[in-house]
């Protein structure tokens, strides 16, 4: 005979069915599994730290930093303004009225729609319609694709849209494919001809010729230069809505072995829609074939000033320029990009042609001995700035990135590479080229440097008979996080945050007749302001000292923290 359940373990059913459904709900209004344990954590458990959700939830840091942020913006959870902050959950009420208004809307929507759904239905149910299928053929050897690409050239009714790079512009000539386009459209008044190529110094004289062929009155073709870094870009051709050609081709144009060269003909509509999507994306952006031509004659590049949203395009521009600079790069950079600088060197093929590098970074404990091996490469100064992050090449290019958003993964690049500012504008580069000079000119040598040239921002400093409290309020005034004690204006202690938590969190503590000379702590280590930089760092290494005083004469001038 079976136990009635009591009722501790009805409603503990219960309250599992309760969750489950919970579950769902969240997951109808588009949060994800994890996000959903969040909600219920924090739900569960009241205002807590990311760590403490991370801990929880078995996952890292900046997978735990990416979902709340996400939960914030959808508005369940909210976060406190202390650092590190806590993140609580809003109330289930709001949620379940969402939730709730939101099927509501979609009956009615659908009552609505009720009558038209059926005739709609009804109608197709009884056609007898053949859908074209996609089909899909691999074009093998430069000959095959070339004649694919004159078949869809000369079938054309309404449009040709062609992509190619600098080299696949030097390789259509010779095989005569771009004279076949020129005929094609002087011919077919009707078919509309965009070709985006790549001009560079070793193609703009086919471009220039290829110029002057093209039709004067009424002319039904155009091409404009965008900018393709890599010589094995795929290229394509459209024909229509109906059809497309990708294919590469990474032999230079007097190779004769070309059977590698392949090639994909799709005929899909759905795929070639989404294709020429791409393909106009590019078009709006690229300019006018004439001012390319002109600004290679001339030399002086078209005014640009963009924002690169996406890091793969950051990085093409980044490596087009770098790849013509020819005197002199500048960085200014953050000290974790001085690690990734060491590790990956990515300007090693520059110097290797001759151009010179100057790196500005703030040198502390952690990328001290990675500074010293690029420093062997290239000149490095230390510069206690922590807010720029730029480079200016040729003092012609002047790229400014980002810090890396909290909670995100890093990239092996010295730079964060998304929203990228770029401009070759003269007068905004040559004013921030000045800056960075006059940066590098305050800033210390790490070869060379003595250790009290990196005292960065100054101390502030109490007397020693200050009270606590008004200790904090000068740090708070200062956005300070540490203060230095003195007595008869010579330094002889420092006092930082968790000093003044640690006595006044004490039940018997009174923070306005403790003084500062009672909760100071005094550097137990010293070394001469003459001694490097270098070594100073070393010391608090090894020794595992978090401050290492630095003397003068024998007083305390500063302090390497």
């Amino acid at each position: 005979m079976k136990t009635k359940p009591s009722r501790k373990e009805q409603l503990q059913k219960r309250w599992e069915l309760d969750e489950k459904r919970l579950f769902e709900i969240l997951g109808e209004l588009g949060l994800t599994k994890r996000e959903a344990d969040m909600y219920i954590f924090l739900t569960k458990r009241g205002p807590q730290k990311a760590h403490a959700v991370a801990t929880h939830l078995k996952i890292d840091g900046a997978q735990t930093y990416r979902s709340l942020t996400s939960l914030q913006e959808k508005g369940i959870i909210e976060s406190t303004i202390e650092s590190p902050a806590r993140y609580l959950a809003v109330p289930i009420e709001p949620l379940i009225e969402t939730y709730v208004k939101s099927k509501k809307t979609e009956i009615t929507r659908i009552e609505t729609e009720k009558n038209e759904l059926v005739d709609y239905f009804k109608s197709i149910s009884t056609r007898d319609t053949e859908y074209p299928m996609a089909k899909f053929q691999v074009v093998t050897g430069r000959n095959a694709i070339y004649a694919r690409i004159s078949r869809m050239v000369e079938q054309a009714k309404t449009e040709i849209l062609g992509l190619t790079t600098s080299l696949g512009l030097i390789q259509e000539d010779t095989a005569g494919i771009l004279d076949t386009i020129i005929e094609t459209a002087k011919t077919k008044k009707d078919v509309q001809f965009k070709m985006l190529v790549t001009v560079t110094n070793e193609n703009v004289n086919i471009m220039k010729s290829l110029v002057k062929k093209l039709p004067t009155r009424n002319p039904n073709i155009e091409w404009r230069h965008t900018d393709l870094a890599s010589k094995v870009n795929p290229r394509l051709i459209i024909r229509d809505d109906e059809e497309t050609t990708l294919y590469m081709m990474p032999q230079d144009e007097t190779s004769e072995s070309t059977q590698q060269d392949s090639g994909l003909s799709i005929h899909s509509r759905i795929f070639v829609s989404t294709l020429r999507t791409s393909f106009f994306e590019m078009w709006r952006s690229a300019i006018n074939i004439k001012e390319r031509i002109n600004e290679l004659e001339k030399g002086t590049p078209r005014e640009e000033t963009t924002i690169i949203k996406d890091p793969t395009d950051s990085q093409t521009k980044i490596n087009t320029v770098l790849d013509s600079t020819k005197k002199e790069i500048v960085v200014i950079s953050s000290a974790a990009g001085i690690n990734k600088m060491s590790r990956n060197n990515p300007f090693k093929p520059y110097m290797e042609k001759g151009v010179k590098l100057r790196i500005m970074a703030p040198i502390d404990l952690d990328n001290y001995e990675e500074a010293q091996k690029l420093a062997k490469q290239y000149m490095i100064k230390h510069v206690p700035i922590s807010y720029l992050t730029m480079m200016i090449a040729d003092n012609k290019h002047l790229f400014m990135f980002k810090t890396t958003p909290l909670g995100e993964e890093e990239d092996t690049y010295p730079f964060y590479l998304r929203n990228t500012f770029y401009t070759n504008d003269q007068k905004y580069v040559e004013r921030t080229g000045e800056l960075l000079n006059d940066i590098w000119k305050r800033g210390t040598n790490i070869t060379e440097t003595a250790s009290e040239s990196l005292t960065g921002t100054p101390i502030i400093q109490v007397p020693s008979t200050a009270t606590l409290t008004e200790i904090a309020e000068t740090m708070l005034d200062n956005s300070a996080t540490s203060v230095l004690v003195t007595e008869n204006k010579t330094v002889i202690g420092i006092i930082n945050q968790k000093d003044i938590l640690g006595k006044i969190l004490k039940p018997s503590a009174d923070p306005t007749k403790i003084t500062a000379k009672k909760v100071m702590s005094t550097p137990t280590m010293t070394i001469e302001s003459t001694e490097p930089l270098i070594a100073a760092l070393r010391t608090m290494k090894e020794k595992h000292i978090p401050r290492l005083a630095v003397m003068k004469e024998g007083k305390l001038v500063a302090l390497l923290t």
